[in-house]
């Protein structure tokens, strides 16, 4: 009964909710106050009666003292419709015969004060009061019953009287709240629509937002979510047309390559190599694009860790020795330890793919090297080789998605940033100079420290 009560109240409808709470409790607190008023006029009511009934009492009692004197045929006051004289054996003498005697009549004493009770008279409610007084006579003074009686339902007041009380201006006042509470839910609930027309307009300025606000952080909230999501699905469609282009571009060409060697055109001893580095061209995109996969879930996770960083590089390293040792390139690993905050995976992605850049740009026998340093300011991951350098036109453009500079497929540097900024560190490149010439480049990955 709880649980589908509380679900009834506070589930769907906040009209409802405002609405049943607040002329709820109106209610209640009129209910009480006619309860209060309603008690006060009973007991107003009830000590009147219980006055009056003694009143006549008194008044039977002085006429049946008097010597010589019959007993009364007619009501002691005009006030009490019912009064009963009776022996003390309940015998009935004059009056009301219908009106039960006392039960506990030997209980009373002679001339003591009057006693109250609830009795009966045809089978109705009455109030009585009863005494019992000395009777004088012949043969000495013999004790009476004596009985006043009205209908106990006299004691409660009837609507007319609790209206005319005070109720009339009471609930005139509770309907005009009522009415108040009602319109003001209903102009709130259209306020509330304000919020709802922002929602549904997300694309719109904050500036028009003229809802409540308490919910004006709400409607940021879904604003900067839609702008991002907005932001994300536009990255996504033209990534996803940008890598279909690269994508039918090997495919186009291994096709041609394939006709090319059914019609022996192209003897296979030469086609094959061609076919082969087609092949490996695609390959790189398809593995490529699975990194970016992998990127978007860890910017969605947000979990990162304090990793060793020098470990990380080093199975780099290893995984890329064949390549190291075809070119028979001279490298160098900095002993250093480096603990900074990533994802193990995705830095090694990140260092894998600067790694093959700087490889693939470095001169036959000549060096690459990581270097790992810590300063008072960031954390430093350093990828550096000997190759021909940057062209100044091409280093705003060369984080661009498809954008390379000598072969390759133009999204490592792209995904390397992506992965750098996912763990708050920043990837750049840097030209290295000596006396003025370019002697290699500098891949930097670095992570801010703080002041």
């Amino acid at each position: 009964m709880r649980r589908w009560l509380r679900s009834w109240l506070f589930a769907g409808s906040l009209r409802r909710f405002l609405l049943l709470w607040l002329l709820g409790g109106l209610a209640l607190v009129l209910l009480l106050a006619t309860a209060l008023l309603a008690g006060w006029q009973q007991r107003a009511l009830a000590q009147a009666q219980d006055q009056q009934l003694a009143a006549a009492l008194g008044t039977l009692a002085a006429q049946v003292q008097q010597a010589g004197t019959p007993l009364p045929t007619a009501p002691p006051e005009p006030g009490v419709p019912s009064y009963r004289i009776s022996a003390m054996s309940g015998d009935w003498l004059v009056g009301d015969a219908t009106l039960v005697p006392c039960p506990w009549r030997s209980a009373l004493v002679p001339g003591g004060a009057a006693e109250f009770y609830i009795g009966e008279r045809q089978g109705r409610l009455m109030r009585v009061a009863a005494a019992v007084r000395l009777r004088p006579g012949d043969s000495g003074a013999q004790p009476v019953l004596l009985q006043t009686a009205a209908p106990w339902v006299e004691r409660l007041p009837g609507p007319a009287a609790l209206w005319a009380s005070g109720l009339a201006p009471l609930y005139a006042a509770a309907a005009a709240l009522a009415l108040l509470i009602t319109s003001g839910v209903v102009l709130a609930m259209r306020w509330l629509g304000r919020v709802q027309q922002a929602l549904d307009a997300p694309a719109e300025h904050l500036a028009r937002y003229d809802g409540p606000r308490e919910l004006q952080p709400v409607v940021e909230r879904v604003q900067q979510f839609y702008a991002q999501q907005h932001h994300w699905v536009d990255e996504q469609r033209r990534f996803l047309a940008d890598a279909s282009h690269q994508l039918r571009t090997p495919m186009a060409v291994l096709r041609t390559q394939l006709q090319s060697a059914i019609a022996g055109d192209t003897p296979p001893a030469e086609v094959l190599p061609q076919m082969l580095h087609t092949v490996d061209r695609a390959t790189g995109l398809v593995n490529q694009l699975l990194s970016l996969t992998k990127l978007e879930q860890l910017k969605r996770r947000g979990e990162l860790k304090t990793i060793d960083v020098r470990a990380v590089a080093l199975e780099a390293v290893l995984e890329l020795s064949p390549l190291i040792a075809a070119k028979r390139i001279d490298f160098a690993l900095d002993e250093a330890p480096l603990w900074a905050p990533a994802d193990p995976t995705m830095l090694g992605e990140l260092v894998r793919n600067l790694l093959a850049n700087a490889i693939h740009h470095a001169p036959p026998g000549g060096r690459v090297g990581i270097v790992l340093r810590e300063g008072a300011q960031q954390l430093e991951l350093i990828v550096w080789d000997e190759g021909p350098g940057i062209a100044d036109a091409l280093r705003p453009r060369l984080f661009h998605p498809f954008a390379a500079s000598q072969g390759g497929v133009g999204l490592g540097l792209s995904i390397c940033r992506q992965i750098a900024e996912s763990m708050g560190a920043s990837a750049e490149l840097y030209n290295r100079t000596a006396h003025g010439e370019v002697i290699g480049v500098d891949a930097v990955v670095a992570w801010g420290q703080g002041p």
